[in-house]
């Protein structure tokens, strides 16, 4: 059955690993560089809403701590989050500013440019080092992976306000739980001005933001 993950698990969380467009919006693509004139730059600012996380699959306490009873979702458990997409250098041009409220509301939503949707699964393991043994507690992976890959996951960045879906752009990959890391992911299409995009974009958690999930920075090098 699905479920929420309540506010005061995912706020221990944010604490957890803070101490570890509209119709007329463009994005922020900026000129060419090098010899190839078709290779583009995009840099966006993305609040992950810890409101409204939704997982099915294994999940259950937290089997280091007995008295957290969870849910928590385990090594196998999908997902789907949503979240809110700035200008690129949103945070350090406002004081690296939460970005959203407690509510998951924009703090400052005349700067929104767009939604961001993440689904996939948890794809974490117990040790932090990447490795899945049949010896391996899945309970302590999962949103409990104290380092390295943590979910696969499918992105979707949609930057038209008005018009979901007419212009977006979209990426596979892993993710790393770990803070201030960058890794890269694929692009792999999109919509309106990017449907024939294709490139890399490297993403970095830069810490958790008021409702307890992480603000990721993304750049994009796209062709």
């Amino acid at each position: 059955m699905s479920q929420s993950i309540s506010r005061r698990k995912f706020l221990a969380l944010g604490s957890t690993l803070a101490a570890l467009g509209a119709v007329s919006f463009s994005p922020y693509l900026t000129p060419a560089w090098g010899k190839d004139s078709k290779r583009k730059r995009l840099g966006l600012d993305v609040c992950c809403n810890a409101n409204s996380i939704r997982f099915t699959g294994p999940q259950g306490p937290n089997p280091n701590d007995p008295t957290d009873l969870g849910p928590h979702p385990y090594y196998g458990a999908s997902f789907v989050v949503q979240g809110t997409i700035y200008p690129d250098e949103f945070f350090s041009l406002n004081g690296n500013s939460s970005g959203l409220n407690k509510d998951g509301s924009p703090t400052f939503p005349n700067d929104m440019i767009g939604t961001w949707i993440c689904r996939g699964w948890f794809a974490g393991d117990s040790n932090g080092d990447g490795s899945i043994t049949s010896e391996d507690n899945d309970a302590k992976g999962g949103i409990l992976t104290p380092s390295g890959r943590f979910v696969v996951t499918t992105q979707i960045y949609d930057l038209n306000l008005d018009r979901p879906g007419a212009q977006t752009l979209i990426s596979d990959g892993s993710e790393l739980i770990d803070i201030n890391v960058p890794f890269k992911r694929a692009v792999t299409g999109g919509t309106g001005r990017f449907r024939n995009s294709r490139g890399e974009v490297t993403q970095t958690a830069i810490g958790a933001n008021a409702t307890g999930l992480f603000n990721f920075q993304f750049a994009f090098n796209l062709r």
